[in-house]
């Protein structure tokens, strides 16, 4: 984020350099006035040392003293004071003032905003990140679901068609007794996977209406389904 310079803390800068040289100017005045009148200059201050000095001889004095102590910041008090005397100087009213003030105290707050804004955005893209990461986990488990059902499926058609080759291995006159008392569903799954020859030799040692019951699930197995839903209960 682009650090931003206050209000209150340009006012204050201005109205420091506008009192400097406004007190350049008075000590210029009393030292003109002074040579007018042939009286001996007055002692140097603290305002006017180095004033008409040439640049080098300001800078050697400066080297040849000690060094000057790090400016303390100004506190809020002095800053309004300041910016009050700097307001008189400039020729601004109390009502404008308080515009500024007013104008830094919604930098502030703008700023303080700004960044709670950027705190609810990383705080929502590490939300957004973390539901990626638990969808991409919930993926991983919906595959392995899937290739266990694969598996069992592959698993249950092995044991089915072991089945059906156990009953063609078998006798038709013991197959049909064992036909005639299997319940239908079972009894249809195994029968219309059998090899037709020898799936007519069994149904020849069934009982009459057993054959015929079994004949009419075979016929039926044929038959295109009525609806949506039909179409998904009808056996493979």
């Amino acid at each position: 984020m682009t650090p931003k310079v206050g209000v209150l803390s340009v006012v204050c800068a201005v109205a420091v350099g506008a009192l400097a040289f406004k007190g350049v100017d008075i000590a210029q005045a009393v030292a003109a006035e002074t040579a007018e009148n042939g009286a001996p200059a007055a002692a140097e201050t603290a305002l006017t040392a180095g004033v008409g000095e040439a640049p080098e001889a300001a800078a050697a004095t400066a080297e040849e003293g000690a060094p000057p102590a790090e400016a303390a910041a100004p506190t809020p008090e002095q800053c309004l004071t300041t910016l009050n005397s700097a307001a008189e100087e400039m020729g601004l009213s109390s009502q404008e003032i308080l515009v500024l003030r007013s104008l830094q105290k919604r930098r502030e707050e703008l700023d303080a905003r700004e960044g709670g804004l950027e705190t609810r955005e990383q705080a929502a893209a590490a939300a957004e990140q973390r539901l990626q990461e638990q969808i991409g986990d919930l993926k991983k488990v919906e595959a392995e679901v899937q290739g266990l059902l694969t598996q069992m499926t592959a698993q249950a058609d092995k044991r089915m068609a072991d089945l059906v080759k156990s009953y063609e291995t078998m006798k038709p006159k013991d197959a049909a007794r064992i036909f005639d008392g299997m319940e239908d569903q079972l009894l249809v799954s195994i029968a219309k996977t059998m090899k037709p020859a020898t799936l007519a030799a069994v149904m020849s040692s069934m009982t009459p209406k057993r054959a015929e019951a079994l004949t009419k699930l075979l016929a039926d197995l044929a038959k295109p389904p009525t609806s949506i839903d039909a179409l998904q209960k009808a056996p493979v």
